[in-house]
């Protein structure tokens, strides 16, 4: 179950952040994951491209780091923490 995702100039860490989660389902309330017992890969092309930050911060890259550190990601609206299982990712510069 590929996601395949190439990062701009422009690209924000919300966009980045809808993009996986639109691609995984709800498997319960905070578990996302591929469908069935598929396994997940998350391939994000150009992942130096976002713009820096005032305070040297690339968002995007950052929550591509929450995810490898964590296997998750915070929901936006209810401040939850969103575990995501048999999911992999591969970043190219």
């Amino acid at each position: 179950h590929p996601i395949l995702f190439t990062f701009s100039a422009r690209t924000s860490a919300k966009q980045t952040q809808d993009t996986i989660e639109e691609k995984l389902i709800k498997k319960r309330k905070t578990l996302l994951g591929p469908p069935g017992t598929k396994r997940g890969v998350i391939f994000i092309d150009d992942v130096n491209m976002p713009l820096v930050e005032e305070y040297g911060a690339q968002p995007p890259i950052e929550l591509c780091r929450q995810f490898q550190d964590y296997k998750a990601f915070y929901d936006r609206s209810k401040w939850i923490l969103k575990h995501i299982e048999l999911t992999t990712m591969i970043c190219s510069a």
